[in-house]
């Protein structure tokens, strides 16, 4: 989905969802998952994690609900841990704040995240 000014306002990696927002007040920084890159969508079954690269010009924050955001200087990418799952996506610089796309279920008539 594109805004007004033709950024990009939304986009989505597997089950990760990535969208432009605003820090909000009182967000803490945070570091990431491990030195390499930051988890921004896990992987329960498969261990195929959509993460972002740690490195200069990108810090990560998470407000009083747990909800991640990110602040990069520079154009980065989400990616999966296990390279063929999902192409990469880049996203352009500014902050990003992070999701879990929902699915309905029927059968059991309720809302629930989307697994991998």
């Amino acid at each position: 989905m594109k805004q007004e000014n033709n950024k990009v306002d939304v986009i989505l990696h597997g089950e990760a969802m990535c969208f432009h927002s605003k820090l909000p007040q009182g967000a803490k920084e945070i570091k990431p998952s491990n030195k390499t890159f930051h988890i921004i969508a896990d992987s329960e079954t498969t261990g195929n994690h959509h993460v972002i690269d740690a490195g200069t010009g990108i810090k990560f924050f998470e407000d009083d609900a747990g909800t991640c955001y990110m602040v990069n200087e520079k154009e980065t990418k989400v990616r999966c841990v296990i390279d063929n799952r999902h192409d990469a996506k880049t996203l352009e610089s500014g902050v990003w704040e992070f999701g879990i796309q929902q699915e309905y279920d029927h059968f059991a008539q309720n809302l629930r995240n989307v697994r991998d």
